[in-house]
Protein backbone atom coordinates (compact mmCIF):
# COMPACT_ATOMS: atom_id res chain seq x y z
CA UNK A 1 0.00 0.00 0.00
CA UNK A 2 3.15 2.43 0.51
CA UNK A 3 4.81 1.45 -2.43
CA UNK A 4 1.27 2.29 -4.10
CA UNK A 5 1.02 5.27 -2.79
CA UNK A 6 4.65 6.72 -3.69
CA UNK A 7 3.94 5.56 -7.08
CA UNK A 8 0.90 7.74 -6.97
CA UNK A 9 2.39 10.88 -5.67
CA UNK A 10 6.31 11.00 -6.12
CA UNK A 11 5.18 12.03 -9.77
CA UNK A 12 2.84 14.30 -8.59
CA UNK A 13 5.16 15.86 -6.13
CA UNK A 14 8.07 15.75 -9.20
CA UNK A 15 5.66 17.64 -11.30
CA UNK A 16 5.06 20.47 -8.74
CA UNK A 17 8.87 20.75 -7.99
CA UNK A 18 9.53 21.62 -11.71
CA UNK A 19 6.64 23.82 -11.78
CA UNK A 20 7.58 25.91 -9.21
CA UNK A 21 11.40 25.77 -10.52
CA UNK A 22 10.92 26.93 -13.78
CA UNK A 23 8.10 29.99 -12.69
CA UNK A 24 10.81 31.25 -10.66
CA UNK A 25 12.70 31.92 -13.32
CA UNK A 26 10.09 33.96 -15.18
CA UNK A 27 8.29 37.27 -13.74
CA UNK A 28 4.67 38.77 -15.24
CA UNK A 29 5.85 41.55 -17.33
CA UNK A 30 2.20 43.03 -16.15
CA UNK A 31 2.63 46.09 -13.19
CA UNK A 32 -1.21 46.80 -12.23
CA UNK A 33 -3.84 44.74 -11.45
CA UNK A 34 -6.81 43.84 -14.05
CA UNK A 35 -10.22 44.92 -14.53
CA UNK A 36 -13.06 41.74 -14.04
CA UNK A 37 -14.14 40.67 -16.59
CA UNK A 38 -17.64 39.30 -17.31
CA UNK A 39 -18.57 36.83 -14.92
CA UNK A 40 -15.41 36.90 -13.36
CA UNK A 41 -16.87 35.21 -9.54
CA UNK A 42 -19.28 32.43 -11.66
CA UNK A 43 -15.76 31.49 -13.53
CA UNK A 44 -13.59 31.39 -10.28
CA UNK A 45 -16.03 29.33 -8.53
CA UNK A 46 -16.74 27.28 -12.35
CA UNK A 47 -12.70 26.39 -11.63
CA UNK A 48 -13.13 25.77 -8.33
CA UNK A 49 -16.15 22.93 -8.54
CA UNK A 50 -14.10 21.53 -11.55
CA UNK A 51 -10.92 20.98 -9.80
CA UNK A 52 -13.20 19.10 -7.02
CA UNK A 53 -14.69 17.25 -9.84
CA UNK A 54 -11.41 15.91 -10.48
CA UNK A 55 -10.38 15.26 -7.07
CA UNK A 56 -13.47 13.63 -6.24
CA UNK A 57 -12.52 11.41 -9.81
CA UNK A 58 -9.53 10.31 -8.38
CA UNK A 59 -10.48 9.09 -5.10
CA UNK A 60 -13.07 6.97 -6.44
CA UNK A 61 -11.06 4.56 -7.35
CA UNK A 62 -8.25 4.84 -5.10
CA UNK A 63 -9.69 4.76 -1.79
CA UNK A 64 -11.48 1.01 -2.30
CA UNK A 65 -8.38 -0.37 -3.94
CA UNK A 66 -6.66 0.78 -0.48
CA UNK A 67 -9.62 -0.55 1.36
CA UNK A 68 -8.39 -4.16 -0.31
CA UNK A 69 -4.82 -3.32 -0.09
CA UNK A 70 -5.62 -2.88 3.49
CA UNK A 71 -7.60 -5.98 3.95
CA UNK A 72 -5.37 -8.42 2.07
CA UNK A 73 -2.24 -6.68 4.11
CA UNK A 74 -4.12 -8.01 7.64
CA UNK A 75 -5.00 -11.34 6.35
CA UNK A 76 -1.74 -12.50 4.49
CA UNK A 77 0.96 -10.07 6.44
CA UNK A 78 -0.89 -9.07 9.78
CA UNK A 79 -1.90 -12.43 10.67
CA UNK A 80 -5.85 -11.55 10.86
CA UNK A 81 -7.99 -14.54 10.16
CA UNK A 82 -10.86 -13.99 7.85
CA UNK A 83 -14.51 -13.63 8.91
CA UNK A 84 -17.47 -12.90 7.83
CA UNK A 85 -17.87 -9.33 10.01
CA UNK A 86 -14.24 -8.26 8.96
CA UNK A 87 -15.33 -8.68 4.93
CA UNK A 88 -18.88 -7.20 5.56
CA UNK A 89 -17.37 -3.99 7.18
CA UNK A 90 -14.55 -3.43 4.21
CA UNK A 91 -16.98 -4.86 1.27
CA UNK A 92 -19.34 -1.87 2.89
CA UNK A 93 -16.80 1.02 3.70
CA UNK A 94 -15.71 0.58 -0.36
CA UNK A 95 -19.58 0.62 -1.39
CA UNK A 96 -19.67 3.45 1.49
CA UNK A 97 -17.15 5.49 -0.53
CA UNK A 98 -17.97 4.70 -3.94
CA UNK A 99 -21.83 5.41 -3.52
CA UNK A 100 -20.23 8.90 -1.13
CA UNK A 101 -17.93 9.96 -4.20
CA UNK A 102 -20.53 9.12 -7.01
CA UNK A 103 -23.05 11.61 -5.20
CA UNK A 104 -20.56 14.55 -5.03
CA UNK A 105 -19.61 13.93 -8.59
CA UNK A 106 -23.45 14.27 -9.92
CA UNK A 107 -24.38 16.81 -7.10
CA UNK A 108 -20.98 19.03 -8.87
CA UNK A 109 -22.01 18.56 -12.45
CA UNK A 110 -25.18 19.79 -11.37
CA UNK A 111 -24.07 22.48 -10.22
CA UNK A 112 -21.65 23.37 -12.68
CA UNK A 113 -24.36 23.09 -15.43
CA UNK A 114 -25.81 25.29 -13.59
CA UNK A 115 -23.33 27.77 -12.88
CA UNK A 116 -21.83 27.49 -16.65
CA UNK A 117 -25.40 28.75 -17.94
CA UNK A 118 -25.43 31.77 -15.75
CA UNK A 119 -21.63 32.42 -16.51
CA UNK A 120 -22.70 31.90 -20.54
CA UNK A 121 -25.77 34.14 -20.41
CA UNK A 122 -23.03 36.78 -18.60
CA UNK A 123 -20.42 36.58 -21.46
CA UNK A 124 -23.40 36.91 -24.04
CA UNK A 125 -24.55 40.09 -22.55
CA UNK A 126 -21.46 41.52 -21.92
CA UNK A 127 -20.65 41.28 -25.39
CA UNK A 128 -23.71 43.05 -26.79
CA UNK A 129 -22.92 45.73 -23.74
CA UNK A 130 -19.46 46.16 -24.96
CA UNK A 131 -20.99 47.93 -28.04
CA UNK A 132 -21.99 50.94 -26.15
CA UNK A 133 -18.02 51.50 -25.59
CA UNK A 134 -18.34 53.21 -29.38
CA UNK A 135 -20.78 55.33 -28.37
CA UNK A 136 -18.84 56.55 -25.37
CA UNK A 137 -20.27 54.12 -23.10
CA UNK A 138 -17.54 53.41 -19.98
CA UNK A 139 -18.66 49.32 -19.21
CA UNK A 140 -17.92 47.39 -16.44
CA UNK A 141 -18.73 44.00 -15.60
CA UNK A 142 -19.12 41.63 -12.14
CA UNK A 143 -18.70 44.60 -9.79
CA UNK A 144 -17.82 43.77 -6.81
CA UNK A 145 -20.44 44.75 -3.84
CA UNK A 146 -21.17 44.08 -0.25
CA UNK A 147 -21.23 40.48 -0.03
CA UNK A 148 -22.44 40.15 -3.99
CA UNK A 149 -21.88 41.41 -7.36
CA UNK A 150 -23.37 43.39 -9.82
CA UNK A 151 -23.25 41.48 -13.39
CA UNK A 152 -22.89 44.70 -15.73
CA UNK A 153 -22.86 48.81 -14.76
CA UNK A 154 -23.38 51.05 -17.95
CA UNK A 155 -22.01 54.95 -17.53
CA UNK A 156 -22.52 57.35 -19.81
CA UNK A 157 -24.68 60.81 -20.16
CA UNK A 158 -27.66 58.63 -20.48
CA UNK A 159 -27.57 57.95 -16.79
CA UNK A 160 -26.35 54.47 -15.20
CA UNK A 161 -27.38 51.54 -15.33
CA UNK A 162 -26.85 48.47 -13.07
CA UNK A 163 -27.57 45.59 -15.16
CA UNK A 164 -28.79 41.86 -13.86
CA UNK A 165 -28.10 39.00 -16.36
CA UNK A 166 -30.62 35.75 -15.53
CA UNK A 167 -29.90 32.73 -17.74
CA UNK A 168 -32.70 30.56 -17.63
CA UNK A 169 -32.85 27.01 -19.73
CA UNK A 170 -35.89 26.58 -22.13
CA UNK A 171 -38.26 24.11 -22.48
CA UNK A 172 -38.57 21.02 -25.29
CA UNK A 173 -41.93 21.28 -26.06
CA UNK A 174 -41.70 21.80 -29.23
CA UNK A 175 -43.93 24.94 -28.81
CA UNK A 176 -42.04 27.30 -31.30
CA UNK A 177 -42.13 30.50 -30.42
CA UNK A 178 -43.82 29.96 -27.42
CA UNK A 179 -41.80 27.83 -25.42
CA UNK A 180 -39.31 31.07 -25.79
CA UNK A 181 -40.92 33.92 -24.69
CA UNK A 182 -41.34 35.56 -21.43
CA UNK A 183 -44.65 37.58 -20.47
CA UNK A 184 -44.15 40.25 -17.79
CA UNK A 185 -47.02 41.59 -16.36
CA UNK A 186 -46.23 44.06 -14.13
CA UNK A 187 -45.48 41.85 -10.87
CA UNK A 188 -43.83 38.27 -12.03
CA UNK A 189 -42.25 36.77 -14.79
CA UNK A 190 -44.19 34.51 -17.08
CA UNK A 191 -41.94 31.67 -18.41
CA UNK A 192 -43.07 28.50 -20.17
CA UNK A 193 -44.17 26.20 -17.33
CA UNK A 194 -43.31 28.71 -14.23
CA UNK A 195 -43.42 32.27 -12.83
CA UNK A 196 -40.86 34.01 -11.06
CA UNK A 197 -40.30 37.60 -9.88
CA UNK A 198 -37.06 36.93 -7.56
CA UNK A 199 -34.58 38.42 -10.10
CA UNK A 200 -36.74 41.97 -10.34
CA UNK A 201 -36.06 42.24 -6.78
CA UNK A 202 -32.56 41.44 -6.93
CA UNK A 203 -31.87 43.60 -9.72
CA UNK A 204 -34.02 46.76 -7.73
CA UNK A 205 -31.80 45.99 -4.66
CA UNK A 206 -28.51 45.97 -6.41
CA UNK A 207 -29.26 49.64 -8.18
CA UNK A 208 -30.35 50.91 -4.90
CA UNK A 209 -27.35 49.64 -3.37
CA UNK A 210 -24.71 50.87 -6.55
CA UNK A 211 -26.49 54.60 -6.58
CA UNK A 212 -25.88 54.65 -2.58
CA UNK A 213 -21.98 53.27 -3.02
CA UNK A 214 -21.62 56.02 -6.15
CA UNK A 215 -23.23 58.97 -4.10
CA UNK A 216 -21.22 58.37 -1.19
CA UNK A 217 -17.99 57.98 -3.17
CA UNK A 218 -18.59 60.95 -5.59
CA UNK A 219 -19.71 63.27 -3.24
CA UNK A 220 -23.22 63.50 -5.52
CA UNK A 221 -26.60 62.04 -5.59
CA UNK A 222 -26.29 59.73 -8.43
CA UNK A 223 -29.06 57.89 -9.34
CA UNK A 224 -28.79 53.71 -10.80
CA UNK A 225 -31.65 52.59 -13.16
CA UNK A 226 -31.82 48.43 -12.89
CA UNK A 227 -32.14 45.98 -16.07
CA UNK A 228 -32.69 42.52 -15.98
CA UNK A 229 -31.35 40.89 -18.66
CA UNK A 230 -32.67 37.76 -20.24
CA UNK A 231 -30.38 36.23 -22.73
CA UNK A 232 -31.86 34.28 -25.75
CA UNK A 233 -35.37 34.64 -25.09
CA UNK A 234 -38.52 36.72 -26.51
CA UNK A 235 -39.58 39.80 -24.34
CA UNK A 236 -43.20 40.31 -23.87
CA UNK A 237 -44.08 43.60 -21.96
CA UNK A 238 -47.85 43.47 -20.81
CA UNK A 239 -46.98 45.94 -18.14
CA UNK A 240 -44.12 49.10 -17.14
CA UNK A 241 -42.34 48.42 -13.94
CA UNK A 242 -39.08 50.57 -12.47
CA UNK A 243 -36.90 47.56 -13.56
CA UNK A 244 -36.58 47.33 -17.46
CA UNK A 245 -36.72 43.74 -18.92
CA UNK A 246 -34.21 43.22 -22.19
CA UNK A 247 -33.07 40.16 -23.61
CA UNK A 248 -29.83 41.58 -24.48
CA UNK A 249 -29.69 41.67 -28.15
CA UNK A 250 -29.02 44.85 -30.27
CA UNK A 251 -28.00 46.45 -27.01
CA UNK A 252 -27.14 50.08 -28.64
CA UNK A 253 -30.33 50.38 -30.20
CA UNK A 254 -32.04 49.68 -26.92
CA UNK A 255 -29.99 51.63 -24.29
CA UNK A 256 -30.00 54.03 -26.87
CA UNK A 257 -33.92 54.62 -26.60
CA UNK A 258 -33.61 54.42 -22.82
CA UNK A 259 -32.91 57.66 -21.11
CA UNK A 260 -32.41 57.85 -16.86
CA UNK A 261 -30.89 60.79 -15.89
CA UNK A 262 -28.57 63.53 -18.19
CA UNK A 263 -25.08 63.28 -16.62
CA UNK A 264 -22.28 65.81 -17.44
CA UNK A 265 -18.86 64.54 -19.22
CA UNK A 266 -17.56 65.22 -15.74
CA UNK A 267 -19.67 63.39 -13.59
CA UNK A 268 -19.57 60.54 -15.90
CA UNK A 269 -15.63 60.28 -15.57
CA UNK A 270 -16.17 60.39 -11.99
CA UNK A 271 -18.40 57.89 -11.55
CA UNK A 272 -16.16 55.80 -13.83
CA UNK A 273 -13.37 56.25 -11.78
CA UNK A 274 -14.92 55.09 -8.73
CA UNK A 275 -16.02 51.61 -10.57
CA UNK A 276 -12.47 51.43 -11.93
CA UNK A 277 -10.71 51.03 -8.82
CA UNK A 278 -13.56 48.87 -7.38
CA UNK A 279 -12.95 46.61 -10.06
CA UNK A 280 -9.50 46.55 -10.87
CA UNK A 281 -8.61 43.92 -7.96
CA UNK A 282 -7.80 40.57 -10.54
CA UNK A 283 -4.07 40.09 -10.14
CA UNK A 284 -2.14 38.39 -12.92
CA UNK A 285 -0.01 35.78 -12.14
CA UNK A 286 3.31 36.56 -10.51
CA UNK A 287 2.00 39.80 -10.04
CA UNK A 288 3.29 40.41 -6.52
CA UNK A 289 6.86 39.33 -7.61
CA UNK A 290 6.37 41.94 -10.00
CA UNK A 291 4.69 44.91 -7.84
CA UNK A 292 8.02 44.14 -5.47
CA UNK A 293 10.54 45.12 -8.59
CA UNK A 294 8.30 47.93 -9.97
CA UNK A 295 5.92 49.17 -6.79
CA UNK A 296 6.88 52.96 -8.16
CA UNK A 297 5.36 52.59 -11.67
Amino acid sequence: MGSYLALMFLPIGAIHLWRKRLESKRRSPLNQMLLRGPGESLRTELDDMRLDVLMYAVMLPVIPLLVYALHISQSYLGGSSESILRISVDVLFGLGTIIFFSFKIITLFKQINKFRLGYEGEVAIAQELNQLMRLGAYVFHDVPADGFNIDHVIVWPKGVFAVETKGRMKSKRNGGAEDAKVVFDGQRLQFPGWSESAPLDQASRQAKWLAQWLSSAVGDKVEVKPVLALPGWFVELKARSDVVIINGRNASGTFGKLFHTALSEEMVKRIAHQLEQRCRDVAPKHFHKRAKISSNT
